[in-house]
């Protein structure tokens, strides 16, 4: 008969893998898991969608310089300032965001 487990125990093997670097299969090892589960574990993490945790960064409302520039706001991310026009593309910024912040 198969042994069940439950999602905070998988979660637990796959929280222990990523914050120690050790493998799978010796994580497993040392809860009592098969390797096999531990890996497919991990497999499925990896290709499941990330939870959408919130982000947060600092927004600035910027102060035309001309009449011409029209409006926009700073955002600083990762110690990095972006000028943005009230026209920016927002899934430009959420790449950029994600690569300043270190985000996959």
């Amino acid at each position: 008969m198969r042994k069940r487990y439950t999602a905070e125990q998988r979660e637990k093997l796959v929280a222990e893998v990523r914050a120690t670097g050790a493998s799978a299969g010796e994580v497993a090892k040392r809860m009592g898991v098969t390797p096999s589960s531990a890996y497919l574990w991990m497999k499925a993490k990896a290709a499941a969608p990330a939870p959408s945790t919130p982000v947060f960064a600092r927004v600035v409302p910027s102060i035309p310089q001309t009449t011409s520039a029209g409006t926009g706001m700073v955002l600083e991310v990762g110690g990095v300032r972006l000028h943005l026009r009230e026209d920016f593309d927002a899934a430009l910024l959420r790449r950029v965001v994600a690569a300043l912040s270190g985000v996959p």
